[in-house]
């Protein structure tokens, strides 16, 4: 589940955690009823700008650093609309780096600053608490949280809505409680836009993979990259690649497997996801020598070889 950013003081959510999470969530207003700052401040402006970009080409350390440089002129502007949206951005940015004890530093400050400008936090912030907790496994605590942004008596906006149920759905799977995934499948069948349904077939593919019915798992998870694919939603497609191919490695189909192995390792690279490529590239060159498949096993070492990443291991 992972996390978009907000550019040009405007939240985007797509998670999730995180994400995945676990965690992160198309497009709603951040709007809290903090007073807009008269006039448009152009180096803010622009900060915001060449962070997302950097955001965008994976480039997350880049993207921290400018909002960093964001927040500070927030201060000096006395913006706390923007202070708000720079300490949300540098929270997902370091979900991103998986650095989760400072991502929930910055989450908290963002609500803090919410609670001294006598504002409410909203339910993008609880549910990338939410989602930041679920990658540090607090699963029980993270699900009080989801708990609570479904009661809130204002309406949520409908992906932070979605994506909250997606985010249960990972929660139920791993507590193993498949009568309560089947729950937020359902809960996810309303929504149409390609991240909604991306998230229904991601849990449908895990709700299968439960009950060991293994091509009912593979076609799920295809289905989830593709739509995945749709939406931009890149670091989630590379992940409902290796889903897949954890699926065909169960089905004791190892040169499919492999092949969504290294599918998502190549992805992954390109995000500067260094240790899931790593990690999923290794495991393609195994599965291919166990089908026997000699040439993608040459070609993933091969692969492997001109990444050149002092992450790689040995295979």
């Amino acid at each position: 589940m992972t996390l978009h950013l907000s550019t040009g003081f405007k939240f985007r959510i797509v998670v999730l955690v995180l994400t995945l999470i676990l965690l992160t969530v198309g497009g709603c207003s951040s709007s809290r009823g903090v007073p807009q700052s008269s006039g448009v401040d152009e180096n803010s402006t622009r900060l915001n700008r060449s962070a997302r970009i950097a955001y965008d080409m994976g480039q997350l350390k880049q993207a921290a650093n400018l909002y960093r440089q964001a927040l500070n002129r927030a201060y000096l502007r006395d913006d706390r609309k923007a202070v708000v949206d720079a300490q949300y951005n540098l929270a997902v940015c370091m979900l991103g780096l998986r650095s989760y004890d400072e991502a929930l530093v910055w989450v908290h400050r963002a609500q803090k600053e919410l609670v001294h400008g006598q504002q409410r936090v909203t339910a993008d912030i609880l549910l990338l608490e939410a989602v930041v907790l679920f990658r540090t496994g607090k699963l029980d605590e993270a699900w009080q949280i989801t708990d609570q942004i479904l009661s809130m008596s204002e309406i949520s906006p409908v992906t932070v809505e979605s994506k909250t149920h997606f985010l249960r759905g990972l929660i139920a799977d791993q507590r193993g409680d498949a009568d309560q995934l089947g729950r937020e499948i359902d809960a996810l069948a309303k929504y149409s836009e390609p991240g909604g349904r991306a998230d229904h077939k991601e849990l449908t593919g895990r709700l299968a993979m439960a009950s060991g019915n293994w091509e009912a798992a593979i076609e799920a998870f295809d289905e989830t990259v593709r739509l995945r694919r749709e939406d931009r939603d890149y670091g989630e497609m590379a992940q409902a690649l290796a889903l897949g191919a954890d699926a065909c490695q169960r089905a004791d189909q190892p040169s499919r497997a492999a092949t969504r192995y290294f599918r998502a390792g190549r992805s992954a690279v390109q995000q500067a996801n260094h240790q899931d490529a790593i990690k999923w590239l290794n495991r393609a060159v195994q599965l291919a020598g166990q089908a026997g498949d000699e040439p993608l096993k040459q070609e993933v070492g091969d692969y492997l070889k001109s990444i050149r990443t002092p992450y790689q291991s040995n295979y």
